[in-house]
C-alpha cells in the first residue's frame, strides 16, 4: 500500500502542484484547503504525513499541528510545515508546535517527492516506491502544464473582474501563488509580472486598475504563450 499524504493549503495552484509531483511518484494524495477541513479529513483518512501551509485561514498550520500532536489516535503523523515566507523564528515555531520537519517555498519540483520519502524514513514509516514516468509525460512536465492552466484560467478571471466585483485579497492571493511557483517550474517572465502585481496590489489596491490591467493582460499572454 503506497503511503498516504494529506496537503493542507489555501492557495490553489501550490495545492495542485504538490498533488501532481507526488501522486505521480506513487503517493496517495489528499488535499485540504484549511485547518478545520484538514481535521475533519483526518478522521477517516490516516495519512502517513501532513504537509501543512502556516499561513492558513482561520485555524493557522501551527494550531492544527497542537491538535494533531496531543490527539493520541494523530499524534504518530509526520506532520511537515510549509511556508512561503521564511521569517525568523518560523523555524523554531514549527518545532515547538510539534512539526516534524519545515520546508520553504518555493519548493524544488526536483527533489521534493525524494525529501517526503527522507522524512517517512527517518520518522519510521515506510517510503512509497518510485514509479517510473511515462517517456510521454514527466511529473515535472505535468505539473508545469498543470501550472500554465491554471494561470490562463486566473488570469483571465482576474482581468474580467476588474471593474466593480475585482477583489483585492483574492487577486494578491493568487498572484503569490504565481510569484512563488514560477521561477522553479521555469518561467522567470510570469514570476516577474507576479512580482510587480504583487507590489502594485499591497501599495494601491483599487488605486491604479489601468497599471494592474495592463500587467495582468501581460501575465495572461505569458502563460497562453507557455502553454502553447
Amino acid at each position: 500500500m503506497p503511503d498516504s499524504v494529506l496537503i493542507v493549503d489555501d492557495t490553489p495552484v501550490n495545492l495542485k502542484l504538490v498533488r501532481v509531483l507526488l501522486s505521480r511518484q506513487g503517493f496517495d494524495v489528499r488535499t485540504a484547503s484549511t485547518a478545520e477541513e484538514a481535521l475533519e479529513i483526518v478522521r477517516s483518512f490516516r495519512p502517513s504525513l501532513v504537509l501543512a501551509d502556516i499561513q492558513l485561514p482561520g485555524i493557522d498550520g501551527l494550531e492544527m499541528t497542537r491538535r494533531l500532536k496531543a490527539d493520541p489516535e494523530t499524534k504518530s503523523i509526520v506532520v511537515l510545515a510549509l511556508t512561503a515566507f521564511a521569517m525568523k523564528g518560523d523555524e523554531h515555531r514549527a518545532f515547538e508546535a510539534g512539526c516534524d520537519g519545515y520546508i520553504t517555498k518555493p519548493i524544488d519540483t526536483r527533489t521534493f517527492p525524494g525529501l517526503i520519502r527522507e522524512y517517512l524514513a527517518k520518522n519510521g514509516v515506510g517510503a512509497a516506491p518510485s514509479v517510473a514516468t511515462s517517456q510521454a509525460s514527466s511529473p515535472q512536465d505535468e505539473t508545469r502544464h498543470t501550472f500554465l492552466a491554471n494561470g490562463v484560467e486566473q488570469s483571465g478571471r482576474l482581468i474580467s473582474s476588474l471593474g466593480s466585483d475585482f477583489d483585492s485579497a483574492e487577486a494578491l492571493s493568487i498572484v503569490q501563488g504565481w510569484a512563488g511557483v514560477a521561477p522553479t517550474a521555469g518561467f522567470p517572465e510570469i514570476g516577474h509580472y507576479a512580482r510587480e502585481l504583487e507590489s502594485l496590489i499591497l501599495q494601491n489596491g483599487r488605486g491604479s486598475m489601468v497599471r494592474t490591467r495592463e500587467l495582468l493582460v501581460r501575465v495572461a499572454r505569458a502563460f497562453t504563450e507557455a502553454i502553447g
